[in-house]
Formats: C-alpha cells, structure tokens, sequence
C-alpha cells in the first residue's frame, strides 16, 4: 500500500503542478494559487510513503514533523479520507478552471484514481481497525486476562512496554487474529504515545482495551 499512497501523492503533484502552470499564464492568480496548496499536500503525503532517499535527513525530519503536526495522515483512515478529499478538490478544480481536451483528460485521470485510492484505503482501515477492535473486546473481557498477556510477552523491556515484534506474537493468543508488520506500524502509531512509536507502555493498553469506542488505525 506505501507505493500506491506514494504513487497517489504523486498523481496530485502532477495535476495540481500542471495546472497551476497553466493558470499562472492565463492570469488566474486566485485559482492557480489553490493548485499550489494541493501540491503541497501532495508533497507532504507523498513524503509519508516515499521510497526514495529515505535516509535522507530532510526526510527524515518531514516525516517527524508531520508526525507530530499533522498525525492524523499517518493513520489510514485519516490518510483515505485527505485522498478522497484532494482527489475530488483537485478533480473539480481542474475541471471548473482548466480548458483544452488534454488537461480535462487529465483531470479525470487524475482525480479517480487519487479517489478510488482514497476509497479503497479507507474500506482497509475499517476492516483493519475492526479486527483489532475484536483483541481489544476480548481483552476487556477479564482485567486479569490482560495483565497475564502483558506479562507473558512484554519480556525485552517490560518497563517501556511492549514491542512490535512483541504485539505480533500476542494478539494470536488473544483472539486467534494475526497482523503483518505493517499493520502493526500503523496500529502503534494510533495506540502508542511514544515519540518513537515503538513500543506500546502498561498504561497505553490499558486505557486502549478499557476504552468505550473502536481506535481507527
């Protein structure tokens, strides 16, 4: 899913890059000035999933600084819905502004598949979120049944919390429900209140499997 994220966050640079071009010469100073806020989200998202350079440390620093400004894109529900709401912004403001067969072609290209994305993304984070909401009603069932699963699996640093590595292994025991590591990345990112998001605390699960409403990854 990282490249089709990147490849979406891409699409938008492209429409709104072109457009904006466009506009600039046509004297359009109010629209194409809107195509370059739509870039810069399209920056900004392709940045998250970017394979490229990614040691690279203005990276590296984008990443933490949306990270902590803007977390709600490094979830996938909050990452569907700013691709379906850029992809129809960017689809109708190329259509509405931008005049020629080329560019609407584009536009509609451009704007279904940043949607469809959108789309499909947010119905893998319901999905998702739904399957970890069933480990946390079974967790909550017995406060008991919780601090045995913490103790049992939190054996590298059970101080800290429990690892990734560690929460893999757990959530099987649990409900029988298995994650892959990229989707336990995303769920420490919703669940853990770590700078580094790397390890889950006592306290962090606790308030998590007690909690009344389903956490969206």
């Amino acid at each position: 899913m990282n490249l089709i994220w990147f490849a979406a966050g891409c699409a938008v640079m492209l429409g709104s890059f072109l457009s904006c071009i466009e506009l600039l010469f046509s004297l359009e100073w109010v629209d194409a000035l809107l195509m370059g806020y739509l870039f810069i989200f399209g920056l900004l998202l392709a940045v998250l999933d970017t394979p490229l350079w990614p040691q690279v440390s203005i990276v590296s620093e984008l990443r933490t600084a949306i990270g902590k400004y803007v977390a709600v894109v490094q979830r996938v529900t909050g990452k569907a819905c700013a691709y379906i709401f850029i992809g129809c912004s960017l689809w109708s403001a190329m259509y509405s502004n931008i005049e020629g067969g080329f560019m609407l072609f584009m536009a509609a290209l451009i704007g279904f598949f940043v949607t469809a994305i959108g789309i499909f993304s947010l119905g893998i984070a319901i999905l998702k979120s739904r399957n970890l909401n069933l480990v946390r009603q079974e967790l909550k069932k017995d406060n008991q049944s919780l601090e045995q699963m913490y103790a049992m699996h939190a054996k590298m640093n059970p101080q800290a919390g429990i690892t990734q590595e560690e929460f893999k292994k757990m959530t099987p025991y649990a409900r029988g429900i298995s994650f892959e590591m990229p989707d336990i990345r995303l769920i420490f990112n919703a669940l853990s209140s770590n700078p580094r998001r790397d390890v889950i605390s006592r306290d962090d699960l606790a308030a998590w499997v007690n909690g009344d409403s389903m956490v969206f990854i």
